[in-house]
């Protein structure tokens, strides 16, 4: 049945917000253009309500390529988070680059718990919109500012997994890798999935307003760090092992227009991949 939101308006003030931190309303937003639709990929009520509770101006991001691409990573990341809380119903989910991130809302199975970690200037945003329960934390700070890590080790979990979405692709090769050599040798057995962007989509983001904008609708956001299959990422270091990896043209071609040709040259299949690794 068709579901029906009454949120009172109210003003987010975005003027502060970083071009980065400002795609969080863009995404958020997308996903719920495509939760309105009949066949959508995704079902993400909770996007639609803070949609609906925002008086900013959203119809300049509308793209039905964008639309299409950010339900196909959603729905990627959230059968992988599903399938993983399943196996491991006590686990912390730990989701850096938060944002506006509805997948609590979505694959809550009332006793994981859940800590967003992100910029002090979003908090104010998700607090007016998400909030923090006993269960779904808010943590400021930079992803980078590895002060997190204490937190989530004092919440003595026995199995963790980071999410890193629409996130990475915006830090140096040098920062992903000490993010992820840190999060090895702090929670050793936990593991990540994240999406990545190729070299080649990486290297044009900033003549090509498109191409900066396939994964994430920038706003003046450009990308730093593209790969071109994921497996070099074993090579940083012991103790990383890639699992699996997917492509976002292998789903849902018909709502993907040229793009959806795409999936048929290696080279261009391989530019928006999500990656799953474990850690050792």
């Amino acid at each position: 049945s068709k579901r029906t939101f009454t949120m009172k308006k109210i003003n987010i003030s975005v003027a502060n917000l970083e071009p980065v931190s400002e795609t969080l309303l863009i995404t958020t937003y997308l996903r719920s253009l495509e939760t309105q639709k009949v066949d959508g990929i995704i079902k993400d009520y909770k996007s639609v309500e803070i949609i609906n509770g925002i008086d900013y101006d959203f119809a300049k991001y509308k793209s039905s390529i964008n639309q299409a691409l950010i339900a196909i990573r959603t729905q990627v990341i959230d059968e992988f988070v599903s399938s993983f809380i399943i196996q491991y119903p006590q686990a912390t989910i730990v989701n850096l680059g938060t944002g506006l991130c509805t997948r609590f809302f979505r694959l809550d199975n009332g006793s994981i718990q859940w800590i967003g970690i992100d910029l002090p200037l979003v908090q104010g945003i998700w607090d007016s919109l998400l909030g923090e329960t006993a269960r779904h934390h808010y943590h400021g700070c930079s992803v980078l500012d590895l002060s997190w890590s204490k937190r989530i080790k004092e919440m003595k979990s026995k199995k963790i997994l980071f999410i890193a979405e629409g996130l990475l692709m915006f830090l140096s090769e040098i920062e992903v890798k000490y993010l992820l050599q840190n999060i090895r040798d702090s929670f050793p057995d936990s593991e990540i999935i994240f999406d990545s962007l190729g070299r080649c989509l990486v290297d044009n983001s900033r003549f090509n307003s498109q191409a900066a904008k396939i994964n994430d609708s920038c706003i003046n956001a450009f990308y730093k760090w593209g790969i071109k299959d994921l497996s070099e990422i074993e090579t940083w270091g012991a103790r990383i092992k890639l699992v699996n990896q997917w492509y976002y043209l292998d789903r849902h071609k018909n709502r993907l227009g040229l793009l959806g040709l795409f999936s048929y040259f290696p080279l261009l299949r391989r530019q928006v991949k999500i990656g799953h690794l474990r850690f050792f």
